[in-house]
């Protein structure tokens, strides 16, 4: 394992975890729209550099040798991260489970992948 890449994946997926665990405070309807969608779209790069974060952290491993196991685990995991961190938000006063949180995650994902992909092909 890289150890600076892993404890960095650990301190981004820890910081979106306690991001998700701030109640809402705010009166209904009382939020902007624009504000309202830059939270919202904040989670494709948030998901993006977390999936480079944990891929990286697979490099110099056996596993880093084989690219399609480590972005399946990394994809899997991270869908399940998501899908589990929106569970979670269920619970906290002011904020709700969103299926379209889960999808702008999962599109983050992916650009994380495509962005590495790019990466190594263009090296």
């Amino acid at each position: 394992m890289n150890f600076k890449y892993l404890l960095l994946s650990l301190l981004i997926t820890s910081l979106i975890v306690w991001l998700s665990s701030i109640p809402d405070r705010s009166l209904p309807g009382s939020g902007s729209l624009s504000k309202q969608i830059i939270c919202n779209l904040a989670h494709i790069p948030a998901h993006a550099l977390l999936t480079l974060l944990w891929l990286k952290s697979f490099v110099g491993t056996r596993l880093g040798k084989h690219s399609f196991e480590v972005n399946s685990l990394v994809l899997v995991g991270l869908v399940l991260f998501a899908i589990s961190d929106e569970f979670h938000q269920s619970f906290v006063p002011g904020r709700t489970a969103s299926f379209m949180d889960i999808g702008l995650d999962l599109i983050g994902i992916l650009c994380g992948l495509a962005v590495l992909k790019a990466l190594r092909t263009a090296v």
